[in-house]
């Protein structure tokens, strides 16, 4: 780890952290813009004493895993993913198991049962310090392996071949418990501190255009933003080696308020003057002339975009696949069929030959 620092106003009462990190990579590594790093993970060491020390564990207690051996510690902090929240289907195989977790969790209340058999705030961990019963064998089977986790690199080769940046958002639940085992690790590891990473390249072909002369349009929300901050570093140094002006390029970027996770909103805002791209923000939090989504600002913006769309613009989405990837698709259908004078059946027929022919990209996660 090189750099790890805090990319948002955390002091709200409903913030979210957003990490800027960056790391040298392993020797021989090379990237493009739109590769992923993947982080193994370690538990954080205070979880793991309390794991070693709620069985009675000595740290080199000797185990064997897959043929291999290792200690107990060594069991606890890079294999077993100790900080997830306890499943609701876990939570129930430990209640059989110990025959009084739930019983007992009744007596404390029905605000914590519910919790526990909604897997809000708890981890097995937790559960086994306040109702013990269940052995060591069996708390691991209520586990999930630690498995590594793939960030998109927010960053260009252009800027560092040996360094790579990420924009990570550090997961937790409604309850304020950590829920997700990598970006709570990553959001723990300082500078100087080494970390498990590996280049994985990007299968989707989601990389900025070989020429400068094509137009981008880019559209995410919150970290989606990253692998777009790596095709914007890639175009301004190539352009300014080559001492070119790009073709324009539209970041269409939702977040939820202008003063807390804007983030790099002075990079862009240096991209912007340089003639790199012009932003289009969406605040969910503070809403303005009616668009509240990053969906909305395409829409309000839909002249641009088909003026783009014209000259053969790549469309490329990044972020969450379950509402904002589909309800961009559809809002790029829209601008094409008004556009265009399509009917709605010939706009999902042209938006469907764009993704075959690599036109329009996505990124988008579950």
């Amino acid at each position: 780890m090189v750099v790890n620092r805090e990319l948002a106003d955390t002091t709200g009462p409903h913030a979210r952290s957003r990490r800027h990190l960056e790391i040298a990579l392993p020797e021989g590594s090379s990237y493009q813009p739109g590769d992923y790093l993947a982080v193994l993970p370690r538990n954080p060491p205070e979880v793991v004493d309390r794991a070693l020390a709620a069985f009675g564990l000595a740290r080199d207690a000797p185990f064997t895993l897959h043929g291999i051996p290792l200690t107990a510690a060594d069991l606890l902090t890079a294999h077993v993913a100790l900080t997830e929240p306890a499943t609701p289907a876990r939570v129930e195989r430990l209640a059989v198991t110990t025959h009084a977790v739930l019983a007992a969790a009744e007596s404390s209340g029905r605000a914590m049962v519910e919790g526990i058999r909604g897997g809000r705030g708890v981890t097995v961990l937790e559960l086994v310090e306040r109702f013990p019963g269940v052995d060591f064998a069996g708390f691991l089977g209520l586990h999930g392996a630690l498995v590594a986790r793939r960030y998109s690199i927010s960053s260009s080769p252009r800027w560092d071949p040996g360094r790579v940046s990420l924009t990570v958002a550090v997961v937790r639940d409604a309850a304020g418990a950590f829920g997700g085992s990598a970006s709570t690790y990553l959001a723990g590891v300082v500078p100087g501190e080494a970390v498990r990473v590996g280049v994985v390249r990007s299968g989707k072909a989601f990389h900025p255009p070989e020429s400068l002369a094509t137009p981008m349009v880019m559209v995410c929300a919150g970290t989606g933003v990253a692998p777009f901050r790596g095709f914007l570093q890639d175009r301004a140094l190539r352009a300014a080696r080559e001492g070119v002006t790009p073709a324009p390029s539209l970041l269409f970027f939702g977040c939820d308020h202008p003063d807390v996770d804007f983030l790099y909103r002075d990079e862009f805002a240096a991209w912007a003057a340089a003639g790199i791209v012009e932003v289009r923000p969406a605040f969910s939090a503070a809403p303005r002339d009616g668009v509240r989504y990053v969906q909305d600002r395409v829409w309000r913006d839909r002249v641009d975009v088909m003026n783009l769309l014209r000259r053969d613009a790549v469309f490329y989405v990044c972020g969450d696949g379950r509402r904002m990837a589909p309800a961009v698709a559809d809002t790029c259908a829209r601008v094409y069929a008004e556009g265009t004078g399509a009917t709605p059946g010939e706009a999902e027929e042209w938006l469907a030959l764009r993704l075959h022919h690599g036109r329009y990209r996505s990124d988008a996660y579950l």
